[in-house]
């Protein structure tokens, strides 16, 4: 697909146990005064279960004080990061990459589809997670530069912000036509509570479990599993080229141990075509099962997958496997029949090994 023509933004191992049986031998019965040995429990599927944050600040407190600043709600409020202004890799699994890392993320004004052309009038998005130095000091490490500083500001019609409290990292967009050059103060007042309230509720958080957090794509899908199956060229591109390496990336690619793998006719990250993407959700069973107007679909070895297009027009295969949620895209209509072997190959590296779903 082209991914040049989107907003590039700020952007199990498997042991397969073979050999012989060996040949069956009986048991003489156990005697009446032998005990009786335990029958083995089945195991079961693990719950899932939507993470908690860490502390006690939710969406609903982030849009009061939005709505407040802006003088009205600005409509289409959601729990999960905004699309309007986003890296072409945001849509999916990387929407809630906040939650999984612990935090929140909330936003409004999203339309129904991107258009290249044209943006609404007034949207917003506000990110809050925990272990901010953490994270500063990671995207200072990967030359973030001004996307890891603590800053604010303000122009006419928008105010972006990165702000901290303790140990609690906020960070945000709003556009707006009630905002003007020199809010600087009306907005950190504003969100002084939050990030109060945040840093004084805060507690320990642990990831949930994973079979594919920071696995590396190679381990997911070879260049020469889709290539065969393409019939063309295809090579693994180094998602760190794309740049804009920030807070968002640094919380996905980093702590969350999210992946963006693009499978690409060459190595040119904005002038070769991206033919396949597959991005993650380590522990995102919880965020598939809230995705809404997806066609079921069969795809061996998965617990569930849907297909469908997302936000920029892409034709999506969502898989769940486990606990994990996996997304494959292509904006190419002709490469879309595809997408249900590639994600069968890539599940197959997942659950070889272990019982597949039944």
């Amino acid at each position: 697909m082209r991914l040049r023509s989107l907003a590039v933004l700020g952007v199990v191992t498997v042991l397969l146990l073979t050999g012989c049986a060996p040949e069956v031998e009986v048991s003489p019965s156990p005697s009446a005064s032998a005990p009786t040995p335990s029958p083995t429990p089945t195991p079961t599927e693990e719950p899932i279960v939507a993470p908690t944050a860490a502390f006690d600040v939710t969406c609903d407190d982030v849009n009061a004080v939005v709505a407040g600043l802006l003088g009205a709600p600005v409509g289409a409020e959601k729990d999960t990061l905004g699309l309007t202004s986003s890296p072409g890799w945001y849509p999916g699994p990387a929407q809630y990459m906040m939650q999984r890392a612990g935090g929140i993320a909330c936003s409004a004004g999203d339309g129904e589809t991107f258009d290249p052309d044209s943006s609404p009038d007034a949207y917003w998005e506000i990110a809050i997670v925990p272990d901010a130095q953490t994270i500063i000091d990671g995207a200072m490490k990967r030359q973030a530069g001004g996307n890891a500083d603590l800053t604010l500001w303000c122009d006419e019609g928008l105010c972006v912000m990165t702000l901290r409290e303790g140990d609690v990292l906020l960070t945000g967009t709003m556009k707006s036509p009630a905002l003007v050059k020199g809010d600087e103060d009306r907005v950190r007042a504003a969100f002084e509570g939050i990030l109060a309230s945040a840093a004084g509720t805060l507690r320990e958080f642990e990831y949930g479990p994973s079979e594919i957090a920071a696995v590396q794509c190679e381990a997911l899908l070879t260049a020469e599993e889709v290539a065969t199956l393409l019939g063309t060229h295809v090579e693994i591109v180094d998602f760190t080229k794309l740049g804009g390496w920030g807070i968002p990336a640094e919380v996905y690619f980093v702590n969350d141990g999210g992946r963006l793998c693009m499978y690409a006719e060459g190595l040119d990250v904005y002038n070769d075509a991206t033919l396949i993407t597959l991005t993650t959700l380590p522990s995102g069973a919880w965020a598939f099962e809230k995705l809404d107007g997806g066609t079921p679909v069969t795809v061996t070895g998965a617990d569930a997958a849907l297909k469908g297009v997302d936000f920029t027009g892409r034709s999506v295969l969502d898989v769940r496997v486990g606990l994990d949620w996996l997304r494959f895209s292509t904006a190419d209509s002709a490469i879309a029949p595809s997408l249900v072997p590639v994600a069968e190959m890539a599940v197959e590296h997942l659950t070889r090994g272990r019982p597949a779903p039944q």
